[in-house]
C-alpha cells in the first residue's frame, strides 16, 4: 500500500494470512492498494482484479477492500457457406502447453457462437479444425489480461482440394450447375498441392499440360472431399520437317512398344497454309458481316479488298505423338518428291518432364529422272545406279505408254540409266538423258532330220555373225533355237561324224523382230560299230582302247575309241562296201595281254554293225585254276595235272583235295557226295588251325591278309 501521492510517504507492506486476510494501519489520507502475485503464480495463470485498488482512511476503518482471482469469458462465431456441420473448437495455453480445452459443436446453420468460460489470464492459440475447408484464418493467438474476450470469429472461405501430380500442370476447374462454368485455373506443381474452391457442389477438372493423363477430365465432389490422384501416362512429343517446297508430307511414327500399332500423319499441312486458312476465313466472316448489314450502313465508300498473305519458304510441318514414359520411337518422314535428311529419327521419350521438341528433320526437293521408249514398249526394265557404285539403286519397269519416272533422288549425285527387255535391244537416244530406242531382237529355229523324217540329236551347229559367235547341239527333237539375235547376216553351218548336211552352209539376213525356221536335212555317209570288250568273268572293261583297220582298199581308212564305263564302244565313220578289223588297240591297252577273239572282220553295208564283242585278258602273274576231268574209273590211274612252278597258295592245299573229291564223285556222285561235303568241312577246319599255330603276329597277318588286293579271276 502506498499514499496516492508517492513522494510523501512511504510504501507499506504486510502478508496475507492463511485466509487471504490482510491489515494495514494507517493515518486517515488517500491511498492506493495492489496485491503483488509472485511470480510462480503469475506463470500459473493467477490474476486478481482489480489490478489496483484506491482507498480514502477518514474517521473509521476500511473494511471492503476485497482482491478476487481473475477468470475470463473467451467467445467468438464461426460463419459457413454452406451448413457449418460438425466442427470443433481448440483453446491452447502458449505458455502452458498442457492446458488445452475444446469445444465440439454441430450446426446445419451458416452461422455457429462458441464460448470458453473461466479461462485464466495468458496467451492462447485458439484454431478451428476442419482440413477439407479452407479458412480466412485457421488460428488466431489471443490474449486474456484483465477483460474477457469476445467478438472472435472464423469464417470459411472455400473448400479444400488436395491433389496428387506426377508432373507439374495447369488445372481448369469448371462447376457443374446449369451448364459448365470456368471457375477457375490453376498452376500445380509436382507432388501434393492444396487449394481452395470458393464455392460449393460439384466439378469438372480437366488437366491443361504436355502430358496426357488416365482420364480426360476428373470429377470432384465438395461433399465428398478426397485426394485427387493424377498420374501421367503420356507425354506429348512435338517435331518439325522444315522443307524448300511446298508438298504434300506424311509421317509415319512407329513405337518400340508391340501393342503399339504404327501411326500414320498426314498429308500434313504447313504453318503458312495453315495461316492463310485462317487468313482466309476471317476475310469470308468479315464478308458475311458486311453483307447482314447492307448498303446503307456500310457508307458510300466501297470495301477495302483484302488479300491472303502469299505462300513464302521454307515452310515448316508441325505433328506431335503422344508418347509413354521409356517408349523409342522412330519417325520417318516420306514425300513424292521430297528427300529427308536424316531419313529417319529415333528418340527415346523419358517422360520426366515436357519432351518438347525433339525432332527436327529437312526435307529438300530432290531429282527426277524421267524417260520414253521408242516406240512405246512397255515393261522394259529401266536401272538406275550411282555412277561408279558396284549394285544398282532402283529398278523400275516402263508404262503401257513406254514411259517411266524415277525419284526423288539425290540431286548432287551422279547417276547412270540403262535399259533392258528379253527380245530387245535398247540403245540411248543422242543428245536425251534417259530415253531410249528399242529395237525387236530376232531369232532362228533349226529344225535337222534324216533323209528319211527321223530327227537328229546331236547335230553341231555352229552360228556367228558380227560378234556373236556360238556352237551348240541339237535337242532329242533334231531342233535348236538361237533366240536374241540382232538384226544382220548371220553363217551357219551343221556338222555330224557320218552325215552331210544339206544345206552344208549358209549365209542368211535376219530382220528386226524376225523369227526365222530353218529345215536341214543329213544324208547317212558312213556308218558305226557297236560293241563291248569285258573279262573272262563278264565284268566290263572301261577305258580300253578299240580300233577299226581297213583292209585291202579300204587300208588308207581307220576308226578308233575308248570304252565307256559299261565297257561298251561305238566305231564311228565306217565307209560303206569296207571290210574292217576290230581289234584292241596296241597303244595304250598295256593292262591287256591279249584278246580274244584277237580281231573280228566286219563287213560294212549300207547300216550300223551291232553285236562286236570282245574278251580282253589283264596282264596277271598268278591265278587259281580249277576243273573237272569227268572219265570211266579205268582211266583214273593215267590223269595228271598243269602245275607251275611257284611258290603254292595256302589255298591250293585245300583245292587238291578237293579236285580228288571231285573226280570221285563223278564216277560215285550218289554215295560220295554226302561224304565229299563232310570231309571238306574236317579239312578246312584244319588248315585254319594250323595257319593260327604257325602265325605268332596272327592278328597282324590278318590285317595285311584283309589289305591284300583279291586275285582276280579269269
Amino acid at each position: 500500500m502506498w499514499p496516492q501521492d508517492k513522494d510523501k510517504a512511504v510504501l507499506m507492506t504486510t502478508e496475507t494470512d492463511a485466509r487471504g486476510g490482510f491489515c494495514f494501519k494507517a493515518k486517515p489520507g488517500l491511498y492506493v492498494l495492489q496485491v503483488i502475485v509472485p511470480d510462480a503464480e503469475m506463470r500459473a495463470g493467477l490474476a486478481l482484479k482489480p489490478k489496483v485498488f484506491p482507498v480514502t482512511v477518514a474517521s473509521k476503518p476500511v473494511m471492503d477492500v476485497i482482491f478476487s482471482q481473475f477468470l475470463a469469458s473467451v467467445s467468438g462465431k464461426i460463419t459457413c457457406l454452406d451448413g457449418c456441420g460438425e466442427l470443433m473448437v481448440i483453446l491452447q495455453s502458449i505458455l502452458r502447453p498442457g492446458e488445452k480445452r475444446s469445444l465440439q459443436l454441430a450446426a446445419k446453420s451458416t452461422s455457429l457462437a462458441f464460448t470458453f468460460e473461466n479461462v485464466l489470464p495468458g496467451k492462447y492459440k485458439m484454431s478451428i479444425i476442419q482440413e477439407d475447408w479452407c479458412w480466412k484464418n485457421k488460428s488466431l493467438e489471443i490474449e486474456v489480461v484483465e477483460e474477457d474476450v469476445s467478438g472472435i470469429e472464423f469464417r470459411q472461405t472455400g473448400y479444400m482440394l488436395r491433389c496428387s501430380l506426377s508432373h507439374a500442370i495447369t488445372l481448369e476447374f469448371y462447376q457443374d450447375g446449369n451448364g459448365l462454368e470456368n471457375v477457375g485455373v490453376y498452376n500445380l506443381s509436382k507432388g501434393v498441392n492444396r487449394f481452395c474452391l470458393s464455392k460449393p457442389g460439384v466439378y469438372e477438372v480437366t488437366p491443361r499440360s504436355c502430358h496426357r493423363f488416365e482420364h480426360e477430365y476428373y470429377t470432384y465432389d465438395t461433399s465428398a472431399p478426397s485426394i485427387l490422384t493424377l498420374t501421367a501416362i503420356r507425354h506429348h512429343v512435338l517435331g518439325t520437317i522444315t522443307t524448300d517446297k511446298l508438298m504434300d508430307v506424311m509421317v509415319t511414327i512407329r513405337s518400340s512398344i508391340d501393342s503399339e500399332p504404327d501411326l500414320v500423319l498426314g498429308p500434313l499441312k504447313s504453318q503458312q497454309e495453315l495461316r492463310q486458312e485462317q487468313q482466309r476465313a476471317e476475310i469470308e466472316t468479315r464478308r458475311q458481316e458486311r453483307e447482314k448489314k447492307g448498303p446503307d450502313e456500310e457508307g458510300s465508300k466501297p470495301p477495302v479488298q483484302e488479300m491472303v498473305e502469299e505462300l513464302l519458304g521454307p515452310f515448316h510441318y508441325d505433328f506431335s505423338y503422344w508418347a509413354r514414359s521409356g517408349e523409342k520411337i522412330t519417325v520417318t518422314p516420306s514425300s513424292k518428291e521430297l528427300l529427308f535428311y536424316p531419313p529417319s529419327i529415333e528418340t527415346v521419350v523419358s517422360g520426366e518432364s515436357c519432351p518438347g521438341k525433339l525432332i527436327e528433320i529437312y526435307g529438300k526437293a530432290g531429282l527426277f529422272l524421267e524417260g520414253q521408249i521408242h516406240p512405246e514398249l512397255e515393261g522394259v526394265e529401266i536401272i538406275i545406279s550411282e555412277k561408279g557404285a558396284p549394285s544398282p539403286l532402283i529398278t523400275v519397269f516402263t508404262d503401257d505408254k513406254g514411259s517411266y519416272s524415277v525419284g526423288p533422288l539425290h540431286s548432287d549425285l551422279e547417276y547412270t540409266v540403262t535399259a533392258q527387255k528379253e527380245g530387245f535391244i535398247l540403245s540411248g537416244v543422242e543428245e536425251t538423258v534417259g530415253d531410249f530406242k528399242a529395237f525387236a531382237l530376232a531369232g532362228v529355229t533349226f529344225e535337222i532330220k534324216s533323209e528319211d523324217g527321223h530327227p537328229l540329236a546331236g547335230v553341231l551347229l555352229s552360228l556367228s555373225g558380227g560378234t556373236f559367235r556360238s556352237n551348240l547341239l541339237t535337242q532329242d527333237n533334231g531342233m535348236l533355237t538361237f533366240p536374241n539375235l540382232s538384226p544382220g547376216q548371220y553363217y551357219f553351218k551343221p556338222m555330224m561324224k557320218e552325215f552331210r548336211f544339206e544345206p552344208s552352209s549358209q549365209m542368211i539376213e535376219v530382220q528386226e523382230g524376225q523369227n526365222l525356221k530353218i529345215a536341214i536335212v543329213g544324208y547317212r555317209t558312213a556308218y558305226s560299230c557297236y560293241g563291248t570288250v569285258s573279262s573272262l568273268n563278264g565284268e566290263p572293261e572301261q577305258g580300253v582302247a578299240v580300233e577299226a583297220v581297213g583292209q585291202g582298199e579300204c587300208a588308207l581308212y581307220g576308226e578308233d575309241t575308248i570304252t565307256d564305263e559299261e565297257g561298251r564302244f561305238r566305231l564311228r565313220g565306217l565307209l560303206p562296201s569296207c571290210l574292217y578289223h576290230i581289234q584292241l588297240k596296241a597303244e595304250g591297252n598295256d593292262h591287256i595281254e591279249r584278246a580274244l577273239p584277237h580281231h573280228s572282220a566286219i563287213q560294212v553295208g549300207s547300216d550300223d554293225v551291232d553285236n562286236v564283242n570282245i574278251v580282253a585278258f589283264r596282264q596277271i602273274n598268278q591265278f587259281d585254276l580249277s576243273g573237272n576231268v569227268i572219265t570211266t574209273s579205268e582211266y583214273l590211274p593215267t590223269l595228271w595235272r598243269k602245275l607251275p612252278e611257284q611258290d603254292i597258295a595256302q589255298g591250293s592245299y585245300i583245292a587238291l583235295p578237293l579236285t580228288l573229291l571231285l573226280l570221285l564223285a563223278g564216277y560215285n556222285h550218289d554215295k560220295l557226295i554226302p561224304l565229299l561235303l563232310q570231309l571238306t568241312s574236317r579239312l578246312q577246319g584244319v588248315c585254319a588251325l594250323g595257319q593260327a599255330g604257325a602265325d605268332t603276329g596272327g592278328l597282324e597277318d590278318i590285317k595285311r591278309q584283309a589289305k591284300k588286293q583279291k586275285t582276280r579271276r579269269t
